[in-house]
Protein backbone atom coordinates (compact mmCIF):
# COMPACT_ATOMS: atom_id res chain seq x y z
CA UNK A 1 0.00 0.00 0.00
CA UNK A 2 1.05 3.59 -0.88
CA UNK A 3 0.87 6.44 1.72
CA UNK A 4 0.71 8.83 -0.80
CA UNK A 5 -3.06 9.97 0.55
CA UNK A 6 -1.90 10.10 4.23
CA UNK A 7 1.21 12.31 3.12
CA UNK A 8 -0.83 14.87 1.14
CA UNK A 9 -3.86 15.14 3.52
CA UNK A 10 -1.24 15.71 6.33
CA UNK A 11 0.61 18.43 4.17
CA UNK A 12 -2.48 20.08 3.23
CA UNK A 13 -4.26 20.16 7.41
CA UNK A 14 -0.50 21.19 8.02
CA UNK A 15 -0.91 24.30 5.37
CA UNK A 16 -4.21 25.29 6.60
CA UNK A 17 -3.48 25.37 10.12
CA UNK A 18 -0.18 27.77 9.49
CA UNK A 19 -2.22 29.38 7.57
CA UNK A 20 -4.68 29.71 9.82
CA UNK A 21 -2.73 30.68 12.95
CA UNK A 22 -0.85 33.32 10.61
CA UNK A 23 -3.75 34.48 10.01
CA UNK A 24 -5.53 34.96 13.60
CA UNK A 25 -1.79 36.58 14.61
CA UNK A 26 -1.75 39.31 12.53
CA UNK A 27 -5.53 40.20 13.10
CA UNK A 28 -5.16 40.32 16.67
CA UNK A 29 -3.86 43.42 16.59
CA UNK A 30 -7.06 44.66 14.29
CA UNK A 31 -9.74 46.32 16.14
CA UNK A 32 -12.26 43.92 14.75
CA UNK A 33 -15.88 45.96 15.55
CA UNK A 34 -18.74 46.37 12.85
CA UNK A 35 -20.75 48.62 14.88
CA UNK A 36 -22.34 49.16 18.54
CA UNK A 37 -25.80 49.43 19.14
CA UNK A 38 -27.38 50.95 22.46
CA UNK A 39 -29.92 48.67 24.53
CA UNK A 40 -31.65 51.34 25.43
CA UNK A 41 -33.19 54.68 25.02
CA UNK A 42 -31.08 55.39 28.57
CA UNK A 43 -27.47 54.03 27.29
CA UNK A 44 -28.12 56.36 24.28
CA UNK A 45 -29.00 59.37 26.69
CA UNK A 46 -25.99 58.61 28.68
CA UNK A 47 -23.39 58.15 26.07
CA UNK A 48 -22.52 62.07 25.52
CA UNK A 49 -21.48 62.19 29.23
CA UNK A 50 -18.80 60.01 29.02
CA UNK A 51 -17.40 60.84 25.80
CA UNK A 52 -15.24 63.49 24.50
CA UNK A 53 -12.38 63.57 27.61
CA UNK A 54 -15.06 63.81 29.82
CA UNK A 55 -14.01 60.88 31.89
CA UNK A 56 -11.40 57.88 32.46
CA UNK A 57 -12.03 54.44 31.50
CA UNK A 58 -11.41 51.50 33.54
CA UNK A 59 -11.89 47.66 32.73
CA UNK A 60 -13.51 45.18 35.29
CA UNK A 61 -13.91 41.72 34.91
CA UNK A 62 -18.09 40.88 34.08
CA UNK A 63 -19.72 40.72 36.72
CA UNK A 64 -18.05 42.37 39.20
CA UNK A 65 -19.46 43.23 42.93
CA UNK A 66 -20.80 46.30 43.22
CA UNK A 67 -18.08 47.18 45.80
CA UNK A 68 -15.38 47.07 43.30
CA UNK A 69 -16.25 50.32 41.89
CA UNK A 70 -16.08 52.12 45.41
CA UNK A 71 -12.60 50.26 45.69
CA UNK A 72 -10.79 50.59 42.43
CA UNK A 73 -12.31 54.50 42.04
CA UNK A 74 -10.60 55.09 45.11
CA UNK A 75 -7.70 53.71 44.36
CA UNK A 76 -7.23 55.83 41.29
CA UNK A 77 -7.79 58.72 43.11
CA UNK A 78 -5.47 58.43 45.48
CA UNK A 79 -2.85 56.99 42.87
CA UNK A 80 -3.36 59.29 40.19
CA UNK A 81 -5.46 62.37 41.48
CA UNK A 82 -8.14 62.17 39.09
CA UNK A 83 -11.22 64.69 39.89
CA UNK A 84 -13.35 63.53 36.91
CA UNK A 85 -15.96 60.63 36.49
CA UNK A 86 -15.03 57.02 35.92
CA UNK A 87 -16.37 54.54 33.51
CA UNK A 88 -16.13 51.30 34.43
CA UNK A 89 -16.00 48.46 31.61
CA UNK A 90 -17.52 45.02 31.69
CA UNK A 91 -17.27 43.45 28.10
CA UNK A 92 -18.71 40.15 28.07
CA UNK A 93 -17.82 37.49 25.60
CA UNK A 94 -19.86 35.62 23.00
CA UNK A 95 -19.99 32.25 23.49
CA UNK A 96 -18.88 31.46 19.71
CA UNK A 97 -15.64 33.34 19.52
CA UNK A 98 -15.42 32.57 15.43
CA UNK A 99 -16.23 35.23 13.87
CA UNK A 100 -13.79 38.02 13.43
CA UNK A 101 -16.01 41.17 13.20
CA UNK A 102 -19.20 41.50 15.59
CA UNK A 103 -21.42 43.99 16.51
CA UNK A 104 -21.50 45.36 19.90
CA UNK A 105 -24.61 46.30 22.66
CA UNK A 106 -23.73 48.74 24.97
CA UNK A 107 -25.73 48.93 28.35
CA UNK A 108 -24.46 52.20 30.45
CA UNK A 109 -25.65 52.88 33.57
CA UNK A 110 -24.88 55.38 36.50
CA UNK A 111 -23.19 54.60 39.79
CA UNK A 112 -22.80 57.89 41.81
CA UNK A 113 -20.94 60.13 40.13
CA UNK A 114 -19.64 57.54 37.69
CA UNK A 115 -21.03 55.14 34.91
CA UNK A 116 -21.31 51.17 34.72
CA UNK A 117 -20.81 50.36 30.46
CA UNK A 118 -21.70 46.69 29.93
CA UNK A 119 -20.72 45.66 26.21
CA UNK A 120 -22.15 42.59 25.31
CA UNK A 121 -21.22 40.19 21.95
CA UNK A 122 -17.58 40.70 21.56
CA UNK A 123 -15.29 38.33 20.41
CA UNK A 124 -12.29 40.00 22.04
CA UNK A 125 -12.02 41.68 25.65
CA UNK A 126 -9.23 44.09 23.97
CA UNK A 127 -9.97 44.84 20.73
CA UNK A 128 -13.74 45.36 22.30
CA UNK A 129 -12.01 48.28 24.65
CA UNK A 130 -9.86 49.44 22.30
CA UNK A 131 -12.61 50.39 19.79
CA UNK A 132 -14.51 51.59 23.42
CA UNK A 133 -11.68 53.66 24.02
CA UNK A 134 -11.38 55.57 20.18
CA UNK A 135 -15.38 55.83 20.44
CA UNK A 136 -15.30 57.80 24.18
CA UNK A 137 -12.06 59.42 23.73
CA UNK A 138 -11.54 59.20 27.32
CA UNK A 139 -9.23 61.26 29.43
CA UNK A 140 -6.85 58.23 30.33
CA UNK A 141 -7.37 54.25 30.21
CA UNK A 142 -6.59 52.42 33.58
CA UNK A 143 -5.79 49.03 32.60
CA UNK A 144 -5.44 45.70 34.58
CA UNK A 145 -1.92 43.48 34.46
CA UNK A 146 -2.42 39.86 35.27
CA UNK A 147 1.16 38.70 36.64
CA UNK A 148 0.75 35.54 35.09
CA UNK A 149 2.87 34.23 32.13
CA UNK A 150 3.02 36.71 29.10
CA UNK A 151 3.83 33.66 26.45
CA UNK A 152 0.39 31.47 28.02
CA UNK A 153 -1.80 34.64 28.24
CA UNK A 154 -0.65 35.45 24.75
CA UNK A 155 -1.26 32.10 23.39
CA UNK A 156 -5.24 32.23 25.72
CA UNK A 157 -6.21 35.64 23.66
CA UNK A 158 -5.01 34.20 20.11
CA UNK A 159 -7.07 31.12 20.95
CA UNK A 160 -10.14 32.40 23.09
CA UNK A 161 -9.93 36.48 23.09
CA UNK A 162 -8.98 36.69 27.05
CA UNK A 163 -5.89 36.92 28.29
CA UNK A 164 -3.01 39.84 28.75
CA UNK A 165 -5.61 42.53 28.24
CA UNK A 166 -3.77 45.54 29.34
CA UNK A 167 -0.82 44.95 26.84
CA UNK A 168 -2.65 43.72 23.99
CA UNK A 169 -4.77 46.73 24.28
CA UNK A 170 -1.85 48.89 24.37
CA UNK A 171 -0.83 47.31 21.09
CA UNK A 172 -4.03 47.86 19.15
CA UNK A 173 -4.34 51.25 20.18
CA UNK A 174 -0.94 51.55 18.61
CA UNK A 175 -1.12 49.89 15.66
CA UNK A 176 -4.37 51.89 15.22
CA UNK A 177 -2.78 55.53 15.54
CA UNK A 178 -0.23 54.88 12.84
CA UNK A 179 -3.25 55.83 10.82
CA UNK A 180 -4.57 58.53 12.67
CA UNK A 181 -3.70 62.41 12.54
CA UNK A 182 -0.54 62.91 14.82
CA UNK A 183 -2.28 66.20 16.33
CA UNK A 184 -4.87 63.69 17.67
CA UNK A 185 -5.05 63.94 21.67
CA UNK A 186 -4.82 60.26 22.71
CA UNK A 187 -6.14 59.29 26.21
CA UNK A 188 -2.96 58.54 28.81
CA UNK A 189 -2.89 54.85 29.47
CA UNK A 190 -1.83 53.31 32.95
CA UNK A 191 -1.11 49.83 33.70
CA UNK A 192 -2.10 48.44 36.73
CA UNK A 193 -0.74 45.52 38.68
CA UNK A 194 -3.34 43.45 40.14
Amino acid sequence: ARPDGVIISSIFIFCVLTLSAISRFFRATEIRIEEITFVDEASAQLWPLISGKKCHLVPLKPNAATECYTLKKREIEILYKITEPVAFVQVHLLDNRSDFFSPLKIKITRHNSDFIVHVQGAVAVANSLAYLSELLDPISIFLGLTRRNLMLQALKYLLWGEGEVGLVVYAILLRYWKWTPEDDVRPRIFLLSD
